[in-house]
Formats: C-alpha cells, sequence, structure tokens
C-alpha cells in the first residue's frame, strides 16, 4: 500500500510538472512571437478571478491533468470527530495530534522510544475540517517538505527547549509536559517524571526545526541520531489511514500539556 501511495505521490509530482511546463510554453510562444518594444512601455493589473476568459485549446490541454489531480487530491483516507484546529496559545488541538502521530511514527520506523516530539506552530497552514479527511487536507495543512529528524537532547537541551516553549508559545508538544508562572518556566516533565541530569532524550522534529529554525538555535548541535527522506506530510497520511483502517476517527482536543500564563 505505501509503494502504491509513494507512486501516485510521484504522478501527481508529474502531473504538476507538466502542467507548469505546459504553461510556461505558452506564454514563452506568446511573448516570443510579439514586437520587442523598448519605449513607451505601460502595464496594467488584471485580476485572474472568474471573469478571466478561458483559453480553449489552453484549457483541452491542461483540463486532464487538473481533473486527474484534483480526484486525486479527493481521495478520503479518514474521518475526523470534529473539526481540529490550531487554536490557542502554545498547546493546539491540531499541534496537539500531529506530534502525536510524528512521535507513534518515529518509535514505529525505527523501533525504539521517541521521548519528545514537536512541531512548529507556524508550520501548519491549514485545519483538519469535522467529518471527512481527504488527501487535498493534508497538502493544504503541510505544504512543506519537511523532513523527519531524530535528536538526541541532554538535560540542558530539554530545558531550553522547554523555556522556548514557554515564551514563544508556538510549539506543538508531545511527551514534555511545560508549566510557567510570571513568564518563568516552573515546572518541565517528561513523560511524567523529572529530567534526569544523566540522560540523554530523544525529539522528534523536522529539518526546518532541528536546523535552528524559528530562533531553535540550541538545536543545531545537538547529535543527530537519523537524518529521514521521510516527509511529515506523508507520515501524517500514513497514520491517519491506518487509523482509519482499524476502524477509528481521528480526534484530538488540548490536554494541558502546556500550562502558560
Amino acid at each position: 500500500m505505501k509503494n502504491d501511495y509513494l507512486i501516485s505521490i510521484r504522478e501527481m509530482g508529474k502531473l504538476k510538472s507538466i502542467y507548469s511546463l505546459g504553461l510556461f510554453l505558452a506564454f514563452s510562444l506568446l511573448f516570443a512571437c510579439s514586437p520587442q518594444l523598448h519605449k513607451n512601455v505601460q502595464a496594467s493589473y488584471i485580476p485572474a478571478d472568474s471573469n478571466v476568459e478561458i483559453h480553449p485549446e489552453m484549457e483541452d490541454y491542461v483540463s486532464p491533468y487538473r481533473e486527474n489531480l484534483d480526484a486525486e487530491m479527493n481521495k478520503i483516507i479518514g474521518e475526523t470527530t470534529t473539526e481540529i484546529n490550531k487554536s490557542g496559545s502554545g498547546e493546539t488541538a491540531l499541534g496537539n495530534l500531529i506530534t502525536d502521530l510524528q512521535k507513534e511514527h518515529a518509535e514505529k520506523t525505527f523501533g525504539y522510544t521517541i521521548d519528545i516530539s514537536a512541531m512548529n506552530n507556524g508550520g501548519i497552514r491549514n485545519i483538519l475540517p469535522e467529518g471527512k479527511i481527504t488527501l487535498g487536507n493534508i497538502y493544504e495543512l503541510s505544504p512543506f517538505d519537511n523532513y523527519l529528524y531524530v535528536l538526541e537532547l541532554d538535560a540542558d537541551r530539554v530545558k531550553k527547549l522547554a523555556e522556548y516553549a514557554i515564551n514563544r508559545k508556538s510549539l506543538g508538544l508531545s511527551g514534555l509536559f511545560v508549566e510557567s508562572e510570571g513568564g518563568v518556566l516552573v515546572r518541565y516533565l517528561i513523560n511524567g517524571e523529572k529530567v534526569d541530569e544523566s540522560k540523554t532524550y530523544l525529539l522528534a522534529v523536522n529539518d526546518y526545526m532541528a536546523s535552528g529554525g524559528d530562533n531553535l538555535d540550541f538545536l543545531i548541535d545537538a547529535p543527530v541520531r537519523e537524518q529521514t527522506d521521510i516527509v511529515l506530510r506523508d507520515l501524517l497520511i500514513e497514520r491517519i489511514r491506518a487509523i482509519s483502517e482499524k476502524g477509528e476517527k481521528i480526534s484530538a482536543r488540548i490536554e494541558g500539556r502546556q500550562k502558560l500564563d
């Protein structure tokens, strides 16, 4: 099933490429045949809305590709019990869901426990609607090709991650509980336990965060346990499909993982 899915994604990539190439060639030919003007150049704004006239030949050319792509994007992969969004400060229902699925996928893939999973809320670009979840919903939610990494964190880096979470209020977290008072970190736990100063913890994140994105500078030099080509979008699709195949619906809520003042 996974191979079939990867093939379909590659085919969609080909369709997009062909579609873009067709538009590029059409415009190239149009301007290549135009007279070269060097003086008195003027421009006007033409809104691209429903009033724009459709070119019949171009429409005939791109229509089959668009129809195939639309059919693929409308495939249903699961169902939610209610809308799952990223409303909230720090902890959000959608952030909880994504970090949980990321943690589960990493553990299933590598065969060992992941202590913490984190996701930058800014990388979540849409919601999951109530009801049917389509492939297109996941592409809208996660449009970037962010890859799964597993980093090794010492106790100092775990504390910095907790402090970042309470100061920036912009992370989804799984496995790490944080609490602040007066903007100061007062408590943080990993899976309900205090951090062991002598222990190394494993953090699942995307490559953007691992490379210091969003001012996560303290992660740049963290030892890398796993550097993969697993795209966040793909793992979300695979996890949601796996849950759906068990006859279960997708649900998530704000649980109090982050108590921020």
